[in-house]
């Protein structure tokens, strides 16, 4: 992967000594002292488009990353009014955080457009999409509406499991699978009656909710006594892990996405035939995880775990993260999902990633999609597994 500095390098190559300093003082300044954030993306020449999903599929420079961050600089100056049709870009973000590996500065665009969202939400301009979701937040902290059974299992034990709502809503027999992996590797793990992470809420500019959900789930959370808390939506985790902190709440047992937590501890099964990995965004970049699913194959005897082009921290989302382009936009969306589902399957036919949203985004779609989980639980039905 080229390095996101190479510009710079070669800029200084062509200066000489001479002119290389005032061009690293300008730079530094800059980075320092010069416009904020959101201006100096908005006057990028969109360096992060060609990492950007939306930006590929959508094609639309008022779509591209910086695209994005020119509408929500007019809207934070009063040049554009929040209406529907000139807000609609700042919504046209899956928060995958791609841009971030390639911006001199490490920018997040989602990052940089969220206040607008905020300002936007806090002076009444909701999507009327959003209002249901809202809503079912509000009232069951669910985001699908009134939550039907919990996921079944104990009631305590030494691992408290957490399945987020997709999985509850879509693949509650996912759960049942996850806390078999547990089982077998010789852990207790339990549940709780758990509410949404709140990560829905925040995407979509609605902070003060997102906080009431925060505060409520991590009630839950630390009142289950758990020194450990196991979960399957990497949005779930980086929420708990990182959201939670930065908002003032805290959850006091250690948080791992699956994945991370059955690195290393799995070993002696034996597989066959060849899968294609798919990397989650918020596992491979927001969480800082971009090996942990070829760690954990690599230590499968007889099963070929494929690489596609875009993978690790150079991963393509699946189209359907970050709450408002599934909602607001369900083609766009779908033509993301599409293109990263027939990337995948010049590999192999099935999808094996660690992430409901993602298996969701793929079989809508037409395609074959694994959770890690469901992968090593029937891996394990058919050997031994040592822990």
């Amino acid at each position: 992967m080229p390095g996101k500095w190479d510009w710079l390098k070669d800029e200084l190559r062509a200066s000489g000594l001479a002119g290389a300093a005032p061009l690293v003082l300008r730079f530094i300044s800059g980075r320092l002292r010069g416009p904020d954030d959101l201006l100096k993306c908005a006057l990028c020449p969109n360096m992060c488009r060609h990492a950007c999903p939306v930006g590929i599929v959508d094609g639309s420079e008022t779509t591209s990353p910086a695209g994005k961050a020119r509408v929500a600089l007019l809207i934070r100056e009063g040049r554009l009014k929040p209406t529907r049709e000139n807000a609609s870009p700042l919504y046209a973000c899956l928060s995958c955080n791609a841009c971030s590996v390639w911006c001199p500065f490490g920018f997040s665009v989602t990052d940089l457009l969220r206040p607008v969202r905020e300002k936007a939400a806090d002076g009444g301009m909701v999507f009327e999409e959003f209002k249901e979701v809202f809503k079912n937040l509000e009232e069951h902290g669910y985001v699908y509406g009134k939550p039907g059974d919990r996921i079944q299992g104990a009631h305590s034990g030494d691992v408290l499991y957490l399945g987020g709502c997709t999985l509850r809503e879509k693949y509650p027999g996912l759960g049942a699978k996850a806390t078999r992996v547990l089982e077998r590797l010789g852990y207790q793990p339990f549940s709780i009656d758990e509410a949404c992470c709140g990560i829905p809420a925040y995407n979509l500019g609605n902070t003060s909710l997102f906080k009431k959900l925060a505060m409520d789930q991590a009630g839950r959370i630390n009142s289950s006594r758990a020194k450990t808390v196991v979960a399957s939506c990497p949005s779930c985790v980086y929420a708990y892990r990182v959201l939670y902190p930065e908002h003032g709440v805290k959850i006091k047992p250690e948080v791992y996405h699956m994945a991370e937590f059955l690195e290393g501890r799995v070993s002696g099964l034996k597989g066959r035939g060849r899968v294609v990995l798919h990397d989650p965004c918020k596992l491979a970049l927001n969480l800082g995880r971009p090996q942990v699913l070829r760690s954990i194959l690599s230590g499968v005897e007889g099963l070929e775990a494929r690489e596609p082009r875009r993978s690790g921290r150079e991963t393509f989302c699946c189209g359907y993260g970050g709450s408002a382009v599934p909602r607001l936009n369900s083609e766009l969306a779908h033509r993301v999902a599409l293109e990263r589902g027939r990337e995948l399957a010049e590999e192999a036919e099935t999808i094996v990633t660690a992430c409901p949203t993602c298996k969701l985004a793929f079989e809508s779609n037409g395609f074959k999609a694994l959770d890690i989980v469901e992968l090593l639980n029937s891996l394990m039905e058919e050997g031994e597994c040592s822990r």
